[in-house]
């Protein structure tokens, strides 16, 4: 089996370089399955050479499409404004699974085309929105399918930083994977925007319903440390989603005083997150599995680019 990593920066390679426990990168987690021939690229030659080191990889000289046609797993881990030009690249070539960072794209006229790029080739496409292959949130989805009925639910406060487009986008993702209904923005209403991280992606405070019940993003700005909480409130329990989703507890009403269960806390979810991932792309090329997560969160990130573009259009009129 063969693999290309196109992209040494962090998610790619950097974020678990020095900490042996963790699995958080895409070349460690290749680094784990047997039998695997990895092929690194990076525009940073000496940091794709270093990464080829550590993992006894070996380093792509220049990437052309018949490069691509080699590969049976290849990873685009590359900045958001450049997965469009990758997947148009490597598409036509159908390598069998490409695993794409998030967001798939920064601009919602690219996404029409990459439908169509999608549906004329043969490759499976697995967005990295990685909390919803973590076992700890099948789990979860299972408890809340078993123990609530559809419409038991009464509301959602969504915390995050850095981005709606970049962050808020995980927790929406990972709401429609345990509802398994997507999210209507026809009807958010914003209270604060700000491009704190991003130029093209602003920190948006505000609101919209989900299953007919109030969501609430709230937008922490020019924060020194990573934000990301979810909480789902029911008639007499709570569930929250905390440390950056590495953890979820649960709380039941007695005595009218909401307590947590700390037995059924779920801890360390993300100490390895990146190798549930990588199981469910190697699910795919084997075709244990033939569903993949491309189309929805390609519709997914339009419905939130639609806001930020709306919001830009406004601003530009305004400011004339």
């Amino acid at each position: 089996m063969r693999a290309l990593l196109i992209g040494c920066g962090n998610i790619g390679a950097q974020y678990d370089l020095k900490d042996e426990k963790r699995v958080w990168s895409h070349a460690k987690a290749y680094s784990l399955i047997k039998d695997l021939e990895l092929t690194v690229s990076d525009s940073d030659i000496e940091k794709a050479r270093q990464v080829a080191t550590i993992y006894q990889a070996k380093v792509a000289k220049e990437l052309n499409a018949a490069y691509y046609k080699k590969f049976d797993l290849i990873s685009i881990t590359t900045p958001t404004q450049t997965h469009f030009e990758y997947l148009k690249k490597i598409l036509p070539h159908s390598p069998p699974v490409i695993i794409c960072e998030k967001p798939v794209v920064n601009s919602s006229t690219q996404v029409d085309e990459l439908i169509d790029l999608y549906e004329a080739s043969d490759s499976k496409i697995l967005v990295n929105y990685m909390r919803r292959f973590q076992p700890a949130y099948k789990f979860l989805k299972e408890k809340l399918r078993n123990n609530f009925i559809h419409n038991s639910l009464k509301g959602i406060i969504i915390k995050y930083s850095r981005g709606f487009l970049n962050n808020a986008s995980h927790a929406v993702d990972l709401l429609e994977y345990l509802y398994e209904e997507p999210f209507d923005f026809s009807k958010f209403y914003i209270q604060k925007m700000q491009f704190d991280s991003f130029d093209y992606d602003p920190t948006l405070t505000g609101s919209c319903l989900y299953l007919d019940q109030p969501v609430s993003f709230a937008g922490a700005y020019e924060v020194q440390y990573p934000v990301f909480e979810i909480e789902l409130f029911y008639a007499d329990s709570k569930m929250v989603i905390c440390h950056s989703g590495n953890e979820i507890r649960y709380y039941s009403n007695k005595s009218k005083i909401l307590q947590e269960v700390q037995d059924e806390r779920q801890t360390n979810i993300l100490d390895k997150y990146m190798i549930p991932v990588m199981n469910e792309a190697l699910d795919l090329f084997c075709k244990r599995k033939t569903e993949d997560n491309f189309i929805p969160s390609l519709v997914m990130n339009k419905k939130i680019l639609n806001i930020i573009e709306s919001l830009k259009r406004t601003n530009v009129r305004l400011s004339n």
